[in-house]
């Protein structure tokens, strides 16, 4: 593997294709969705939802509106889901799902067809409309040339058509319109799988199949949405990990970062955060990575005398950050449930949310094995003992990482100036010192003019 020439990371956001006049703002997607949600509804054989408000007045609906609005007062979505989209996709009031659902065991089969009816239309008019953007192709004005790696949130082909980049030089990091199946749109706070144990009734004593529990049915439906409209930003970290890898970037060459578009979301900041750690003197990849993250501590709990009372607790409180959800989501709305079937055991938010990350390390930590053992049969180089780390194997299949000299400089647009406030907070929550900031991408990125 030959010695990168890359010097520069770039970041592109939505605002970047914005910028360049393509119509990619939530706005429009909010138009687009109003305009065909019926006719996807009607393709895709979904029935509509003839529901009452409080006033006794009828009105129809899909899936979306059901699931992701209230179902005791049935509107259409306000415009603020889609201005913040990705913020509002985890905000599933599980309480009120539950309770327009009933108990009953064909209450619960709709609301868990509501909720996979619902995912699949969201995503569904999400892609249709991603495919919909057509770049012409013209100079920018700008160039961005070899020394450049682009990390890019969009999911157009912008930077091949306007700024002379190669194919591979661009990651799309969330998918490509060309490819709907690739398309990742979601937030970033449930990346852990449902918790299959309890809905299999695998730690308790087995059940009239007719009777059930219908909250734990009610809850698992929802936290399994939550999970398959998350992220996964571990995973695609990983494979921002083994695209610089194939492409021979060497991250501690990387000398400067410029962030071009990007509001700098709550959703995407398990990113940033990533790549502040990597482009920093002494960075530890071993650290960063799944098996880094876990605590070695509990493991060895679930081995001692009281092995058993360890992990079964460690169970209640991954169970009860699933029946706290609405307390997380919506702490100015009150607990419908507080009266029924009262838990009695203590409840800490810091212990089950410790408890639930530490489940999510260690299935990470399995998933990035799978990466690691592909790569090794790609470049015929074993895994290291100890090695857990994409970015850490690259020392063995290249010629190893140099020692960076000093942290990488951040350049950052900033369109508003709640945006040059909410940079500036994070870039000291990052301790970067070295950073300038821009009004407008043109004078961001002025050094790559034509």
């Amino acid at each position: 593997m030959s010695r990168s020439n890359y010097r520069n990371l770039i970041i592109i956001g939505n605002g970047f294709d914005c910028w360049q006049g393509i119509p990619t703002s939530y706005e429009k997607f909010r138009v687009y969705y109003n305009e065909h949600i019926e006719e996807v509804a009607s393709k895709l054989g979904y029935s509509f939802y003839t529901i009452k408000d409080t006033a006794g007045i009828e009105k129809k609906v899909t899936a979306v509106e059901l699931i992701y609005g209230n179902p005791f007062e049935p509107n259409q979505l306000e415009n603020d889901f889609f201005w913040n989209l990705e913020a509002r996709m985890d905000k599933i009031d599980d309480q009120i799902i539950n309770l327009y659902f009933g108990r009953s065991v064909e209450g619960r089969k709709k609301l868990s067809q509501a909720v996979d009816e619902a995912i699949t239309l969201l995503r569904r008019l999400f892609c249709d409309w991603v495919m919909t953007f057509n770049i012409e192709e013209k100079s920018s004005g700008f160039r961005f040339p070899d020394d450049c790696f682009i990390i890019n949130f969009n999911y157009t082909d912008t930077l091949e058509k306007r700024f002379g980049v190669k194919f591979k030089n661009d990651f799309h990091i969330h998918g490509v319109a060309t490819d709907p199946e690739s398309i990742v749109v979601g937030h970033s706070t449930h990346p852990e799988e449902p918790f299959k144990e309890l809905i299999e009734r695998k730690i308790m004593e087995p059940l009239d199949p007719t009777k059930g529990l219908p909250r734990i049915d009610g809850l698992y439906a929802v936290e399994d949405a939550l999970y398959r409209t998350d992220k996964h930003t571990a995973d695609r970290i990983d494979a921002l990990c083994v695209a610089l890898m194939k492409n021979g970037v060497h991250i501690e060459d990387i000398e400067n970062i410029y962030v071009l578009g990007h509001s700098f979301a709550e959703a995407d900041m398990p990113y940033f955060e990533f790549i502040n750690a990597v482009t920093r003197c002494g960075c530890n990849y071993e650290k960063l990575s799944a098996v880094g993250h876990i605590n070695l501590g509990l493991l060895q709990s679930f081995e001692g005398d009281d092995g058993e009372q360890c992990l079964l607790d460690f169970i209640v409180q991954n169970f009860q950050y699933a029946t706290h959800h609405r307390r997380r989501m919506l702490p100015s709305e009150k607990d419908i449930f507080a009266n029924e079937g009262k838990d009695t055991l203590p409840y800490s938010e810091r212990d089950a949310k410790d408890a639930v990350m530490q489940r999510f390390w260690l299935e990470q930590a399995g998933r990035t094995q799978n990466v690691l053992t592909e790569l090794s049969k790609q470049y015929g180089v074993p895994i290291p003992e100890g090695c857990h780390s994409i970015l850490g194997y690259m020392d063995y299949v290249g010629y190893g990482h140099d020692q960076r000299k000093r942290n990488a400089s951040w350049h950052v647009s900033c369109f508003s100036d709640a945006d040059r406030k909410r940079v500036k907070k994070v870039l000291k929550d990052f301790r970067v010192k070295s950073y300038t900031m821009h009004a407008m991408i043109d004078d961001c990125i002025a050094d790559f003019a034509l």
